[in-house]
């Protein structure tokens, strides 16, 4: 049966017996006929339901949010790992070259070899996580949009009016009969009324509601996929979430500024996987300057809140404070942007940075401590905070009645 193809019920096949029979006789199936009657008012209203109930759509919502969260806390985790071996690289060669000593030791032959083939394997994994985020922004697109198909599908189907009944099979062929035999007899055969026929040739069948459906989907999927890659994936806020948190895994300690998100694709809709196309340095003018303080306490952050109206951080407790003594909503401390609590929510990037101050300052408290420092790296690194996060997400989401 062809896709999409309608067979009311009293036409479908009931057996196999009878089907190997037509077929035997050579006879075809009846050719398609569109419903001859409009959905009832049971009908409809199931429809309506169906389309009012959000609790299938939510699920599907907090799914695709979780696995948005996980794939950005992959990539940085791995770019993280990578970014230790490479650090611990360095620091041999450097002891090496400060020994004097040209040839490289066995340790480190090993590990720049292991090295160069965790840059290959993290590179490829990087690029697949990339694409599977793009392929959950755009089923996130299709959830988002099925409300509006639903929609669009109960409109057409309550818009439909009930059409005048039509003369079964069976009553025209009877009707033939008797036209032929008038024929036969000398009887002149009445011509269908001129009215009729045009009325007949102009009304439009009916549109069954799966055949609206998937018409609604299939023009819903053209729209999205004429939208340039720019604004499905480079002005979409978990995409770039993302590359904050890969651009941060590759670059903990340069403080090199994100590219602009115009050159996160080239001219064909491919991502660039550091952001500005080859040549353009200029795109990169200065390093970043990193405030790691709230500008309420004045203190280091321990729980840095971002929000989704302008980009300032503030200390979670300082902020939602803030907020409650101006009944949940207020003019943000810094800008003229008016912030909600619903609005706040934790900055990972930020937290990633703040830790990794921090245990950069144990670090070099250690070296003027110590005159031999340990040679490993830290094993925390290795793991990647980013993997840290998710234990400590629950403690530090606000309660549900403040973002009301």
């Amino acid at each position: 049966m062809p896709p999409g193809r309608l067979v009311q019920g009293s036409r479908r096949p009931q057996s196999t017996a009878s089907t190997s029979t037509s077929a035997h006789n050579g006879s075809d199936l009846p050719p398609y006929e569109p419903p001859s009657h409009p959905m009832n008012d049971a009908g409809r209203q199931a429809l309506a339901n169906i389309t009012n109930n959000n609790a299938e759509m939510r699920k599907y919502e907090d799914h695709l949010s979780k696995s948005a969260t996980y794939l950005r806390e992959a990539v940085g985790a791995i770019n993280d790992t990578l970014f230790a071996r490479k650090s611990q690289l360095t620091s041999k060669t450097e002891k090496r070259r400060g020994r004097g000593e040209s040839e490289k030791g066995e340790d480190e032959a090993e590990l720049e070899e292991y090295v160069n083939k965790l840059n290959g394997d993290v590179t490829h994994l990087t690029d697949e996580i990339e694409a599977a985020l793009r392929q959950v922004i755009d089923y996130r697109a299709e959830v988002q949009g099925g409300q509006l198909v639903l929609g669009s599908v109960v409109d057409q189907v309550q818009s439909q009016k009930p059409r005048r009944e039509r003369p079964s099979r069976k009553r025209k062929a009877a009707q033939r009969v008797s036209d032929n035999s008038d024929e036969e007899m000398g009887g002149v055969h009445d011509e269908p009324d001129e009215a009729e026929a045009v009325e007949a040739e102009d009304e439009t069948p009916l549109t069954g509601v799966r055949e609206a459906l998937h018409k609604a989907r299939e023009s819903k999927a053209r729209q999205y996929r004429a939208t340039s890659v720019y604004d499905r994936y480079a002005s979409n806020n978990e995409y770039i979430a993302f590359k904050k948190m890969w651009h941060d895994a590759q670059h903990p300690e340069d403080q090199v500024p994100l590219p602009d998100a115009t050159t996160w694709f080239d001219n064909q809709g491919r991502p660039i996987r550091d952001g500005a196309p080859a040549g353009d340095e200029d795109l990169i003018i200065e390093r970043e300057v990193q405030d790691l303080t709230c500008k309420l306490t004045l203190r280091p952050f321990k729980e840095p809140y971002a929000n989704q109206k302008c980009p300032h951080v503030f200390e979670k407790t300082a902020i939602v404070e803030y907020l409650r003594g101006t009944g949940g909503k207020a003019q943000c401390p810094v800008c003229t942007k008016e912030l909600r609590i619903k609005d706040l929510y934790l900055d990972e990037l930020m937290l990633r940075k703040v830790k990794r101050a921090a245990r950069a300052a144990r670090e070099s408290e250690d070296r003027r401590s110590n005159a031999d420092p340990d040679d490993q790296v830290d094993e925390s690194l290795l793991v990647g905070e980013s993997t840290q996060l998710r234990s400590g997400r629950a403690s530090n989401e606000i309660k549900q009645d403040d973002s009301e």
